[in-house]
């Protein structure tokens, strides 16, 4: 009898075989289907957000992100960057969304998969759209509107990020053991996940940078009916997400000349 596809399995059991880079990955068995997720109860007891440019101080905040996660959650930030090997810093590309900005990526991210596989049926198009970002108005809360959620990445100690997806492009690598990866990138990625891990944050393994605790995901992954945490607001999302960095004069000077011819 052929190995059970993690879609099929029950909410209280995962896989009997954690993932492994050496095992070629099955592209169509990483989702975490919705009708699992909307199983699972949210039993939500108010933790608060925590801001994190105060609360995570030793962490990378990447511009655009909203900088905001439950403290437990936060907490558990801290934890990984103190496991980390010295000169490595964790890097949050995400913490909490809006509903609006869940709306926005979603937009985008289907015309996207719509121009780059044109060859796509709508219902394919709109599984692989629910795989890579979660519907904005289903009765289960998208992870990151949840405040539990995180994408991350890792900064090495010449303060450049460290490589978890040679030789391939970002979204052909994203299933976090795909077995194309270059040994540099498995190491990598191997680290994060350790970091990860050992704080008690667990991975959606269609995404090697998406990581949670206390979401219906996360309930789904270590079995647990329950999850304590839904969908949270924070005022004026909008002006509190990360500033991009300011331009270099050069290359304002470089575009005002650009902009003369």
């Amino acid at each position: 009898m052929g190995e059970k596809s993690f879609l099929t399995l029950p909410i209280d059991g995962l896989a009997p075989e954690k993932p492994s880079f050496g095992k070629r990955f099955d592209m169509r068995s990483f989702g975490e289907p919705l009708r699992a997720l909307r199983a699972v109860t949210i039993q939500d007891g108010g933790e608060p957000l925590v801001d994190l440019r105060v609360f995570c101080p030793d962490v990378i905040l990447r511009p655009g992100c909203l900088p905001f996660l439950r403290e437990t959650v936060a907490r558990k930030v801290n934890a990984v960057q103190a496991s980390l090997p010295m000169g490595h810093t964790l890097a949050l590309g995400t913490a909490l969304r809006t509903l609006a900005m869940q709306r926005e990526i979603r937009v985008r991210v289907q015309a996207d998969m719509a121009e780059k596989h044109p060859e796509w049926t709508k219902a394919t198009l709109h599984r692989m759209l629910n795989r890579m970002v979660a519907p904005p108005d289903d009765v289960s809360p998208p992870p990151h509107t949840t405040g539990g959620a995180l994408d991350v990445g890792l900064r090495g100690p010449g303060g450049a990020d460290l490589d978890c997806v040679s030789p391939g492009e970002f979204w052909d690598t994203a299933p976090t053991y795909w077995h194309k990866l270059s040994d540099t990138a498995q190491a990598n990625r191997l680290l994060l996940i350790e970091a990860m891990e050992g704080a008690g944050l667990t991975n959606y393994v269609g995404e090697w940078w998406h990581w949670s605790w206390g979401d219906q995901g996360w309930a789904l992954r270590v079995g647990s009916a329950v999850a304590y945490y839904g969908p949270v607001e924070v005022a004026d999302a909008e002006a509190q997400r990360i500033p991009q960095p300011p331009e270099e004069p050069a290359a304002v000077e470089a575009g005002k000349e650009e902009a003369k011819e």
